[in-house]
Parts: C-alpha cells; sequence; structure tokens
C-alpha cells in the first residue's frame, strides 16, 4: 500500500522479506508486516524480534561503554541503545530527503487488535528513538536532566521535575510516546552551542522532532506533555533564531494549550485534579504566556498578534518549587497568588515574570496603535506601572546578576520598547517636543541600567556565571543595542554609550542562544562606526 504521511510518498520495495524487517523473519526468510518493536507474527508467537529491543546479554556489553547513562532513579534497563543512524536507517526510510513515518503506523486491517498494536507500537517507536539519540550524544540522561532543571527551569519552569522523572524511570516498563517526546525536546535545549558538528546534529535533531511532534498531533489526542514538548521546540528555535518558525510553533501550542481548556483554572472549570496536576497545568499555560509575549517583540520581521489572550484577573499564578518535592503536603491557601495579587507582595522567581509579561502584552499593544488612537493617557497608565513595578523589583531582588535576568530584565526590556515607540511617533510629528525630552531621558536612563548590569555580570569570575544567560536577559540587551542604534541614526553623536559590556555579554550568550548573535552582530557594527573617524 502506498503510504498516506507523504502524498509523493512511493510504496515500499516488495521481495522476500520487507527491508525494515526484523531481524528474526530476515533469519527464517519470511514476510514481515513491519510492526515495530517486532512483527505481529513474532508477538504472536511469543517471539521477541529485535528491531528494536537488544538481549540482556547485549545490554550488559553495552553498559561497559563510556556513554552509558547514569540514571540513578530514573532507569533505563531494558530500553534499546542503538546508534540514531543505526535506528533510522532501519525503521525510516528517505523519499526524495523526506522522513516518512513506517508503513506499520498506518491502519492496515480495521481490526480492534491491529489498532491497540499499532498504539503499543507508536510508544515503542518513540521511546527507541528517544534513546537512540541521547546515545548517539554520549550525554547521560541524569546529566542532560540536571543540566536543564539548573539552567533552564529556573526561569521557564513549565515541568515539574517530581512527577517528571517518575515517568521516565516508567518508560522501560510502560512506553509512553509523550514522555519520550518531551526528553526529546528536553535534550535539544541543554548543551553548549558548538560552531562545528553540534550544531548540524542538533539541527538534525530538531528535524526529526518536528516531524514526530507533527505525527503525534495527528495519532493522538492532546496533553499536557504534547504542550510541554512544543513549548521546548519553540525554546530551541529561539535558540537557533529560527524566528518565524517559532511564532507559528507557539500558535499551535496555543491551539493545543485551548484544547486541553489550560486558559481556565480548574476552580473556574470544576475540574478534579490533585493540586500537583493543577499546578503543571497552569505553569505550562503561563510558560506558553510568556513566550507568546517574548517572540512578539524579538520577532520583527514577523508581526503576528498574540497567540495567547489575557489570562483572567483570578487565574492563579506559579507557586514555589519547595512545594512541588513533597505533592502530599497540603499547600497554603494563602501561598496561591493570582495575576490580581499586588505587586508588593513577594512571589517566585517565575510568577514575577508572568507578571512581568502581562506588562510587556500591554506594551506591544500600545504600540500596535495608530497615531490617531494613540494617546498619552494611555501611554502614562502603562508607564506609571512600569515604573512602580520595577522600583519593587529592584528593592526586593538585591543580589546575583542572574537574579535580574527575569521579570528585571523583561521590565526593563517593555520600558526601553515604550519609549522607543514615542521617540518613532514624535519623529512623525505625533506629538510635542517635550514629550520627546522626556521619552529621550528616560531611554537613555533605562540603557544605561542594562549597561551597567551587563558589567556587573562581566566582572563576575569565569567560575560564577551561569552557563545559561536566561532568554528574557538576551531579549532586554537586544532592545537596549536596538534602541542605542536608533538613537545613533537619528540623533547622531549626540548620544554615546559605552558599548562594549553589550557586545561582551551577548558574546558570552551566543554560546546557547544563536539569537544573541543577531543582536552581537548589531553591536559590532555599531562600536566599530564609532571607531572610525
Amino acid at each position: 500500500m502506498r503510504s498516506s504521511t507523504l502524498a509523493d510518498a512511493k510504496p515500499m520495495a516488495v521481495g522476500p522479506y520487507s527491508p525494515n524487517a526484523c531481524a528474526l523473519c530476515r533469519s527464517q526468510k519470511r514476510r514481515c508486516d513491519k510492526t515495530l518493536p517486532s512483527c505481529s507474527r513474532c508477538i504472536k508467537s511469543e517471539f521477541s524480534a529485535s528491531s528494536l529491543c537488544l538481549s540482556v546479554t547485549d545490554t550488559q556489553k553495552r553498559s561497559k561503554l563510556s556513554c552509558d547513562y547514569a540514571w540513578n532513579a530514573t532507569r533505563t534497563e531494558g530500553l534499546p541503545r542503538v546508534s540514531l543512524s543505526d535506528f533510522l536507517l532501519f525503521h525510516v526510510p528517505v523519499t526524495q530527503d523526506q522522513l516518512w513515518l513506517p508503513g506499520s503506523f498506518q491502519a492496515l486491517q480495521p481490526h480492534w487488535d491491529n489498532i491497540s498494536f499499532r498504539r503499543v507500537d507508536i510508544d515503542n517507536y518513540f521511546v527507541g528513538l528517544a534513546m537512540a539519540t541521547l546515545t548517539e550524544q554520549c550525554v547521560s540522561v541524569e546529566r542532560m536532566l540536571e543540566e536543564y532543571f539548573c539552567n533552564i527551569h529556573p526561569w521557564f519552569s513549565v515541568i515539574i521535575e517530581p512527577g517528571f522523572r517518575k515517568r521516565l524511570s516508567n518508560l522501560h516498563r510502560e512506553p509512553c510516546a509523550e514522555t519520550a517526546m518531551l526528553l526529546l525536546a528536553v535534550s535539544l535545549v541543554t548543551g553548549s552551542h558548538d560552531r562545528s558538528s553540534n550544531d548540524s546534529h542538533r539541527t538534525r535533531i530538531y528535524q526529526i522532532g518536528k516531524y514526530l511532534f507533527s505525527f503525534l498531533q495527528l495519532q493522538r489526542e492532546p496533553s499536557l506533555e504534547m504542550v510541554q514538548s512544543g513549548l521546548l521546540l519553540v525554546l530551541y528555535e529561539l535558540r537557533a533564531s529560527r524566528l518565524n518558525e517559532a511564532s507559528v510553533s507557539v500558535g499551535n501550542c496555543a491551539r493545543l494549550g485551548y484544547t486541553l481548556r489550560l486558559n481556565i483554572d480548574h476552580t473556574q472549570q470544576g475540574g478534579n485534579w490533585p493540586w500537583i496536576e493543577s499546578e503543571e497545568r497552569r505553569r505550562v499555560w503561563c510558560g506558553l504566556y510568556m513566550l507568546d509575549r517574548i517572540i512578539c517583540q524579538v520577532a520583527t520581521e514577523f508581526r503576528a498578534p498574540h497567540a495567547v489572550e489575557e489570562p483572567d484577573a483570578s487565574y492563579r499564578l506559579p507557586i514555589d518549587d519547595i512545594f512541588c518535592y513533597n505533592p502530599k503536603t497540603p499547600v497554603p491557601g494563602n501561598s496561591y497568588p493570582s495575576l490580581s495579587t499586588p505587586v508588593e507582595i513577594p512571589l517566585c522567581y517565575f510568577a514575577r515574570e508572568i507578571q512581568a509579561s502581562r506588562i510587556l502584552g500591554q506594551v506591544q499593544m500600545l504600540r500596535r496603535l495608530s497615531d490617531a488612537v494613540w494617546s498619552y493617557e494611555q501611554f502614562a497608565v502603562v508607564d506609571r506601572k512600569l515604573m512602580r513595578f520595577m522600583k519593587i523589583l529592584f528593592e526586593q531582588t538585591p543580589g546575583s546578576w542572574a537574579v535580574l535576568c527575569g521579570a528585571n530584565a523583561i521590565c526593563l526590556a517593555s520600558a526601553i520598547s515604550l519609549h522607543q515607540d514615542r521617540l518613532l511617533r514624535a519623529a512623525r510629528g505625533a506629538i510635542s517636543p517635550t514629550d520627546l525630552d522626556t521619552s529621550i531621558l528616560a531611554i537613555t536612563a533605562y540603557i544605561k541600567m542594562v549597561r551597567d548590569i551587563c558589567a556587573k555580570f562581566d566582572a563576575l569570575e569565569p567560575r560564577r556565571k551561569i552557563p545559561c544567560v536566561p532568554l528574557p536577559a538576551v531579549m532586554c540587551i537586544g532592545e537596549a543595542v536596538l534602541a542605542i542604534r536608533y538613537l545613533k541614526q537619528s540623533y547622531g553623536l549626540a548620544y554615546q554609550f559605552d558599548e562594549e559590556p553589550f557586545q561582551r555579554v551577548l558574546t558570552y550568550a551566543t554560546r546557547t542562544w544563536n539569537l544573541a548573535g543577531m543582536f552581537d552582530l548589531l553591536c559590532q557594527r555599531s562600536i566599530r562606526r564609532t571607531a572610525d573617524p
């Protein structure tokens, strides 16, 4: 039969046995229906095919390799450990440089037993692909998880660690395609970027991950892990400076989120989830909300409306991670802040980012207004809100440079963007010269604040620098660089800034974010123009 995955896909070659038949069928020179991980003939005969699963002896031999996993509580015994290239060569045919899934994933027989086998096969396939990917990277899963929860989770807390580790530890007994897809997405957003082989390898994994993510949406009903995987794919697209793809992907995640009714707090829709599951649902929606606002800020060539609407004022914000590590302990009622919680009340890092993202969204909506609709009263309301929130943030978060990379960075980027929009309107004659002078003074002060924060980070010893600069900080520095460029182009040499701190931090951030490289290039050009007589 012809594959329905791609319209131009050619039918599989028919011979004594199928090209991707299991090893047992090959040895007996018989046909194979290509159902993975074992053909249905082998399953009914109670044999174990070797297309995915290795024998115990092979597993014991591989356990002596240097790239073996150190799962600790998250075990991998019984899971396949083959190279990604071998796995794809055996399981995923290639037609005109396009991947398509094995024919066994298509409903060849309209019987319920075939449908159930197909579901199990998809689960095993995704688990096998994820494990093959990690094997080829020679990275311990424990180290990868530690890197994710230390470097990315603090400012993008969409996965609750204990529950995720528990699901991973059960993969060898209960294969789950959604969990394996999420593990594959985590592997994409961890690790530093090498400009040689690592980039090309990640690009290949990204293409496979996007393909499988699309396939999973066709085969399974939406799930929370599916949205989490989509968010991490969006994060990778921002990391790789694929801004147009990120704009489309975040809209797809929003569609899945609305289908799951993540935008409605479970107390409002009468859901009966345990509080830990309700907390994770809210975190996923808040993470989607924040990414949507950041993408609208950095994707300047692909203007799209917000994919996520403003949540209800009673929508609860994330709580501190300390409660999630002991889910049996009841959470005090006053520990649940909401979007209507006064900004004077201290909240956790991620909740502060959501509050700041809400103001960033208001700035973006104000910037989209035409000159005829825009009014000083609207500008003043947002400006006062920003000033008040930033004052409270800087009073409550003195200390390390990393603390300033979350809500503080989002607020500074919002303030720079707000006043730069006012300068653009002044250039069109839409506001008075007095208002122009006020915005120039304000944007200059904000740029200097960002420069001082960059200088503070640059002065740290290498061992004290965080390995992954948070995305909000990259966005903030980028906004400052773009504002400097605009001031120099519009007002000449009257406005000079020390751009070296920006350039050094952006260069450091480029190890993780290709997006930072775009801003770094602009900064270097600006520095060279200033140095030229």
